[in-house]
């Protein structure tokens, strides 16, 4: 089979969809198949694109046996503002399109959306070629928007991607959601269940697994074996709200507390971070840098405690990676979302962490100092998340539900071509 595949992130980026989406074309490479991807030139989570691959319009690259074709899109300077956004997922999706005006015909159309623009450009181009299209949907870019105030004014905005997103999922052939409640959420608005399947994220419990809490990481960051380090690592956006956890660290500070607050990654929200831990001039509290790939499983091994940050209005129908690689590496979890999120279900589910209310810098750091104070369930939560996700979220169980989806959008792409 040869199948297209659009979506804006892809290798190298390593946050939002990128791992998954590009883990899934190098499987379907594995099983014979032929896959080209248009996709945009790296940017996340830094929101400006990577220093090798400035100054191109587009690149035409093979990477680990998949055909991928590079175009230029808006970079916000300003995530959200809404007119910055519509144009990054305008011109993405504009370029695209002329994108696949030049790659020839393929069996099939697999994309990865949000934005809600992206499935109307495969539908447009399977209508062309006369074949089927599929999308993996990973948020509702309309509540997602709403939700952080992008478009909290905008209720004619708001209604337009409604009306675009419905419309992508009532011409797709099939979609993939993530979780249940995402599913219950699309036939809430009309779109039949039988072209749904739930196919979760996966966690890398290979690369991340339980290791020493004493190890490199600890040494280069001159964190002594007593430091309690609660950890968020990853993206610092407008979802995250992590001044929720800067405030945490400043009611600790002027306590005998042995905790360190750590925040590693990038992102929109970085500046503003610096500049109040700068402001509060807080001891207990380090912010680092994104940190290399294989940085990242000594980095949470040597955390005690994983921190989950979402705003109160982020009411999640999706599971975040993040949670499923905090519990690959059997570390218990303290959540501070909303008690109605598909974060707080799984984390009830699974028994590996403490959910606490959102935007609440007091029971955060209390929910620190309760778990730094009983190390055995700390433990006993730790261990509990890496059970259940090698039992559930293992890659080689999610991709074989991708491939029982792909196949019945796509009857040929159970069979290799080799």
């Amino acid at each position: 089979m040869k199948l297209l595949v659009i979506g804006i992130n892809y290798f190298p980026e390593q946050t939002s969809v990128a791992p998954f989406t590009t883990g899934l074309c190098e499987h379907l490479v594995e099983l014979g198949h032929s896959v080209l991807v248009i996709t945009a030139f790296p940017y996340t989570p830094y929101w400006r694109i990577y220093k090798e691959y400035r100054g191109l319009v587009y690149k035409h690259e093979q990477i680990r046996g998949v055909d991928v074709r590079r175009v230029i899109h808006f970079i916000p300077s300003k995530p959200r503002n809404l007119v910055q956004r519509l144009l990054h997922d305008i011109t993405f999706s504009f370029n695209a399109m002329f994108a696949i005006a030049t790659v020839g015909s393929f069996d099939g159309i697999f994309c990865s959306s949000p934005p809600p623009f992206v499935p109307t450009v495969a539908w447009m181009a399977s209508h062309i070629m006369g074949v089927p299209f599929a999308m993996q949907l990973t948020d509702l870019a309309s509540d997602a928007a709403s939700a952080l105030g992008i478009m909290r004014y905008q209720g004619g905005l708001s209604h337009l991607a409604q009306v675009i997103e419905n419309f992508n999922y009532q011409r797709a052939a099939g979609i993939s959601v993530l979780c249940s409640g995402f599913k219950d959420r699309l036939v809430n608005r009309g779109v039949s269940a039988s072209k749904i399947h739930i196919v979760p994220v996966w966690a890398d419990t290979e690369t991340i697994r339980p290791l020493e809490r004493e190890n490199i990481f600890r040494s280069q960051n001159n964190l002594d074996k007593k430091e309690y380090v609660a950890l968020h690592a990853g993206n610092m956006g407008l979802k995250q709200g992590l001044k929720t956890v800067v405030e945490a660290a400043r009611l600790t500070e002027m306590k005998p507390t042995k905790i360190r607050w750590m925040l590693a990654g990038d992102g929109e929200e970085r500046g503003q971070l610096l500049d109040l831990a700068s402001h509060y001039d807080l001891s207990k509290l380090m912010i680092l840098p994104l940190q290399p790939k294989e940085t990242l499983p000594f980095m949470l091994a040597a955390a005690d405690v994983l921190l989950l940050i979402q705003k109160a209005s982020v009411t999640d129908m999706v599971i975040p990676s993040k949670l499923l690689t905090y519990m690959a590496a059997a570390r218990p979890v303290i959540a501070s979302v909303n008690f109605e999120s598909e974060t707080a279900r799984l984390i009830r589910d699974a028994d590996c962490g403490l959910i606490i209310p959102p935007e609440n810098p007091r029971m955060l750091s209390e929910a620190v100092e309760n778990l730094c104070s009983a190390p055995k369930e700390a433990a006993r939560l730790g261990q509990n998340g890496r059970n259940h996700v090698e039992k559930y979220f293992a890659k080689e169980s999610v991709l074989g539900l991708y491939d029982i989806f792909l196949q019945s959008v796509f009857p040929d792409s159970a069979q290799t071509k080799n």
